[in-house]
């Protein structure tokens, strides 16, 4: 007599445990006490290709811009350097490290001190752009204006545009922040999320170099 053919059942893996990848990340939202459907669709590359694209021309620009300070030997001007920069330059430092927390916190699940990271990212992101205003505010008490010499005029140039920046990084960190979860896969979620931090890594790298650059190099 004819065989039977049993269909085989293929158990999914239990809420957490891992091993299959994007797939064992299940989608937020769930209902009646039972773990949500896990994610069936690759990680949305499109984020990480917008923000390559985004440094690249940020890239370009700054770097235009250096040449010119650079050909037009700007760094040999005098200038005074405004202290709020150094603290300036702390909190930006320590917005990099409290973004990678509230990035791992998100990979463990842990949505509260998720939140409370990038609440503390948004808050010292804020008083950087607050003290980038009192340096510009310093520059003027010394006599530094923007038609002072070629080289005030470029820090104002430089700390503005990468103020600008910035603010977009923040919008970004809202976004990411503040979107209700249930709105998107977990997959698409922490990719957002990865996307939003190497731009702000970026800025804060880009800040470092540009305070080398104008009030270090000779």
């Amino acid at each position: 007599m004819p065989a039977t053919l049993t269909p085989i059942k293929h158990d999914e893996p239990a809420f957490g445990t891992g091993g299959r990848g994007f797939d064992d990340l299940p989608k937020y939202g769930g209902g009646n006490n039972r773990p949500p459907e896990p994610e069936r669709q690759p990680p949305p590359e499109g984020y990480r290709i917008g923000v390559w694209l985004t440094l690249a021309s940020v890239t370009m620009l700054f770097a235009a811009l250096t040449s010119a300070y650079v050909v037009n030997r700007a760094h040999r001007m005098p200038i005074v350097m405004p202290k709020a920069l150094w603290l300036s330059t702390a909190l930006i430092l320590s917005s990099s490290a409290t973004f990678e927390i509230a990035r791992r916190m998100l990979k463990r699940r842990i949505e509260d001190k998720f939140k409370f990271w990038m609440g503390a990212t948004t808050a010292l992101g804020l008083l950087f752009l607050v003290l980038q205003l009192v340096a510009w505010s310093q520059l003027k008490a010394a006599g530094f204006y923007v038609n002072k010499n070629l080289h005030s005029g470029y820090s104002y140039l430089f700390t503005g545009l990468h103020g600008v920046h910035l603010i977009g990084g923040l919008a970004a960190l809202a976004f990411v922040a503040l979107r209700n979860p249930a709105k998107w896969t977990a997959v698409r979620r922490r990719v957002a999320v990865d996307a939003a931090s190497l731009y702000w890594h970026f800025l804060t790298g880009l800040w470092i170099a540009l305070f080398v650059m104008l009030f270090f190099w000779k």
